[in-house]
C-alpha cells in the first residue's frame, strides 16, 4: 500500500504544468479551509515521513518518527509545545525547555537556549504540520505566491491538490520565509482530504533541478485527543534512566599551531598521504562533505588557486572527507570535477585533531608545519597568504 502510494506521489513531484502568474480562486478557498483547520486544532498526532530525493546530487535519505504537537500552550515562546520521537532519539519542547533523550548512548540534554532555532533544526519537523499551520496566513495574503488547484486520486480516493510557487525562497520548519540565493522557484504541492481537510503529503520540488523532490507524509493523524502522560514533559521523569550528556567543546586550531601529523588513505589512488611525507611543501586542507553547498562551491575557487600556483612544486592541496562512502565521493568528483586529491576521514580523527565541526573547513600550514590559517574558505585571503609563503 505504502509503496503505491509513494510511487503516485513521485510521479506528481515529477509532474509540472505551464506557469501561470494568476492565483486560482478555488485554490484559495481550500487554503483558507485547510487553514481553519489547522488553527481550530488543539492537539494533533501523526506517524511522519520524510524522503530526500535529490537525484542531481546521487542522494537519498528517508526520517520517519511520531509527532505529538498540543497548540493550547499559548503563554510558551512558541505558542505551542511538542513531542518528536523515533527509534534514535526523543525531543521535547514544554513550552519553558527543550531536553533531547539520545536513545543509543542513554544521555539527555537540556537546551534553554532560543526555542526558535532549536525548532527550525530539528529534521521531524521539517514541512511538518506546524510549518502549514505558520506559513498559510502568509500564503494566501502575498500576491506574488502563485496558487493553484486541482483533483487527484490515491487508492480510489479523490483528494485536492493544492499548490503554490515561492520565487528564490522555500518555507523553513517555523513557515517563515527562507531566501534563497540562487535563483528557482521552489513548487509545494499538498494533498489534503476532502472530508478532514487535513493534509497528508506535501511534495517540495524545485525549477533548476525539477527531478528532484522532497517528499513529507502524515498518516495515522488524530486530532484533538490528549493521549501523552503529563510527567512525559518534564525532564525529571527520564533522569532515572537516561544521564546527563557532557559537551565537549570543539576548538578550531589555532594560528601558529603545529599541524598535527596524519596518515589516510587516497580515495583516487592505491596509496596513502601523510601531512609528514609533505613536508618542506605548503599544504592547504579542505575539510568537506558531499552534500555541502558551500564545499560545492568552493570547488572552481580551490581550482583556480591549483592553477594559479601550478608553477610551484611546494603547493599541495589535500581534500579531507569526513564520512561520506566512496561511491559518493566518485559522484562528487565526476560532477564538480576538483583538481585536487582527497583522502577518507571516515574515523573522524583528522577532523578531531584539528577541532573541525563544521564544513568546509580550511587549513593551510606552511613549509615548516605550522599553521598560519584556520576557518571558512576565503579566496581572497587564501591567495594574499599563498603569495607571500610561495616566494
Amino acid at each position: 500500500m505504502r509503496l503505491i502510494i509513494i510511487s503516485f506521489l513521485i510521479f506528481l513531484a515529477n509532474t509540472t504544468s505551464a506557469r501561470s502568474t494568476q492565483s486560482d480562486k478555488k485554490a484559495i478557498i481550500v487554503f483558507e479551509r485547510l487553514f481553519s483547520k489547522l488553527s481550530n486544532l488543539e492537539t494533533i498526532s501523526y506517524n511522519y515521513y520524510r524522503g530526500l530525493n535529490y537525484f542531481s546530487e546521487n542522494y537519498h535519505r528517508e526520517t520517519e518518527g511520531n509527532i505529538f504537537i498540543d497548540f493550547r500552550s499559548k503563554d510558551s515562546a512558541l505558542g505551542f509545545r511538542y513531542q518528536v520521537e523515533n527509534k534514535d532519539l526523543k525531543a521535547v519542547y514544554n513550552g519553558a525547555e527543550t531536553f533531547f533523550l539520545n536513545k543509543n548512548d542513554t544521555t539527555i540534554k537540556v537546551s534553554f537556549k532560543a526555542q526558535i532555532g532549536v525548532v527550525e533544526s530539528l529534521p521531524l519537523l521539517t514541512n511538518s504540520i506546524i510549518t502549514l499551520k505558520k506559513a498559510l496566513p502568509k500564503i494566501l495574503t502575498d500576491s506574488e505566491v502563485v496558487k493553484k488547484l486541482a483533483d487527484t486520486t490515491i487508492n480510489a480516493k479523490s483528494y485536492y491538490l493544492a499548490s503554490f510557487v515561492l520565487q528564490n525562497k522555500k518555507l523553513n520548519n517555523l513557515g517563515d520565509y527562507s531566501p534563497i540565493t540562487l535563483k528557482r522557484d521552489f513548487l509545494y504541492k499538498i494533498v489534503i482530504d476532502k472530508s478532514t481537510f487535513l493534509p497528508l503529503h506535501i511534495i517540495q520540488t524545485n525549477s533548476a533541478e525539477p527531478k528532484d523532490y522532497v517528499l513529507t507524509s502524515f498518516s495515522n493523524l488524530k486530532s484533538n485527543i490528549n493521549q501523552l502522560r503529563e510527567n512525559s514533559w518534564y525532564y525529571s521523569t527520564y533522569i532515572r534512566d537516561f544521564k546527563p550528556s557532557s559537551d565537549k567543546k570543539v576548538t578550531l586550531i589555532e594560528i601558529n599551531a603545529a599541524a598535527p601529523d596524519w596518515e589516510a588513505n587516497n580515495i583516487n589512488k592505491n596509496e596513502t598521504i601523510s601531512l609528514a611525507k609533505l613536508k618542506g611543501k605548503v599544504v592547504l586542507l579542505e575539510f568537506w562533505i558531499k552534500n555541502c553547498g558551500y564545499c560545492i562551491g568552493a570547488i572552481p575557487e580551490l581550482n583556480s588557486l591549483i592553477e594559479k600556483y601550478n608553477g610551484s612544486n611546494n603547493f599541495n592541496v589535500i581534500g579531507i572527507n569526513r564520512h561520506d562512502r566512496q561511491e559518493d565521493i566518485n559522484f562528487f568528483y565526476v560532477k564538480n570535477k576538483p583538481k585536487f586529491n582527497t583522502v577518507s576521514d571516515s574515523n573522524g580523527n583528522i577532523a578531531t585533531a584539528y577541532g573541525v565541526n563544521g564544513f568546509p573547513t580550511i587549513v593551510l600550514i606552511d613549509k615548516n608545519g605550522i599553521v598560519i590559517y584556520a576557518g571558512n574558505f576565503d579566496k581572497k585571503v587564501l591567495d594574499g597568504l599563498l603569495k607571500t609563503v610561495l616566494e
